[in-house]
């Protein structure tokens, strides 16, 4: 007894790249062939082609097609926070890092740390369950912490996150900044304003005598004897 698959396939050849195809998309149908439907199928992704990818390790897709990552490890920046006045975040999660932004001994909330004495401009990273300072610089603690420098360069660390470094003005006991001097500042002698070679050529070319002066003219003085 013949099945219905084979009833159905009886004396017709398998479908051809040829054949004609009729398509539905939406409520509008088209006619193709079947080499025609095969090239609008998506194919997987190659590192030269753009095509359908999956989800690998560490990857969710949502049901509105959101994908998530999740990176085992990451560090999260926090934020400035003083752990002598300051207890310790009750939602922190592992990775949680803040930049200490006072000297001192940390509160008893601070777990891992607590009763410690906490380096202004140090690194507090949250395991999950305990906290440790400059941990998240590296297992000895290594790294950039803090900046340290001497005159004529000044630090503000008025917002311990960002401190800030400039340079004084220069004087004439320090080194420092200085502006080059325009030739307003040449006219009026302005200080702290610096002239250099091009300048001091600029204005020798134009510069005039002090006082009422007139001009000479050699022709018309005597002859030598």
């Amino acid at each position: 007894m013949a099945t219905a698959t084979e009833s159905r396939t009886t004396g017709r050849s398998l479908p051809q790249p040829t054949d004609l195809l009729l398509v539905q998309r939406g409520s509008t149908p088209y006619r193709a062939t079947a080499d025609e439907v095969k090239a609008f199928m998506l194919s997987p992704a190659t590192a030269v082609a753009i095509g359908a990818i999956k989800p690998g390790t560490n990857l969710s897709v949502d049901a509105d097609g959101t994908l998530h990552a999740a990176i085992p490890g990451a560090l999260t920046y926090r934020g400035a926070i003083d752990p002598t006045t300051t207890e310790a975040p009750a939602g922190a999660a592992a990775g949680d890092v803040y930049l200490v932004s006072a000297s001192g001994i940390a509160l008893e909330s601070w777990s891992g740390l607590a009763g410690q004495q906490i380096a202004q401009g140090g690194l507090l990273l949250f395991d999950g369950s305990n906290w440790s300072a400059n941990a998240a610089l590296g297992p000895d603690g290594a790294g950039v912490i803090r900046i340290q420098v001497a005159a004529p360069l000044a630090i503000d660390e008025s917002d311990p996150a960002q401190p800030l470094l400039s340079v004084d003005p220069a004087t004439t006991e320090r080194a420092g900044v200085l502006r080059l001097a325009s030739g307003d500042d040449l006219t009026a002698g302005t200080e702290g304003a610096a002239v250099d070679a091009a300048a001091l050529k600029a204005a020798m070319a134009t510069a005039q005598p002090a006082g009422d002066y007139m001009p000479l003219d050699l022709s018309t003085l005597p002859a030598l004897p």
